[in-house]
């Protein structure tokens, strides 16, 4: 699995802010370090130097901020190709 950021908080809208140490390709399904899927990442905000991600989370689960946010290798390979 490879870590891409660390989730920060919920949005008034219900997403998922997380800041993000690299940027992967959009709609990739987002994990903790356990395998539990957080959401799809459906947009980066911010400048190039300190982006944040936008995370359409699947269910508001408190205890995932602060926790490291992953992707799978796999998915990030399928995703580049298209």
């Amino acid at each position: 699995m490879k870590r891409i950021g660390l989730a920060l908080h919920y949005s008034h809208m219900g997403n998922l802010v997380v800041r993000l140490f690299e940027v992967p390709p959009l709609y990739v399904n987002t994990y903790t370090y356990t395998m539990k899927i957080v959401g799809i990442l459906y947009d980066v905000i911010g400048n190039i130097k300190n982006p944040y991600g936008l995370v359409k989370a699947t269910s508001r689960d408190d205890s995932i901020i602060g926790q490291a946010i992953y992707v799978k290798p796999q998915e990030l390979e399928r995703k580049r190709r298209k």
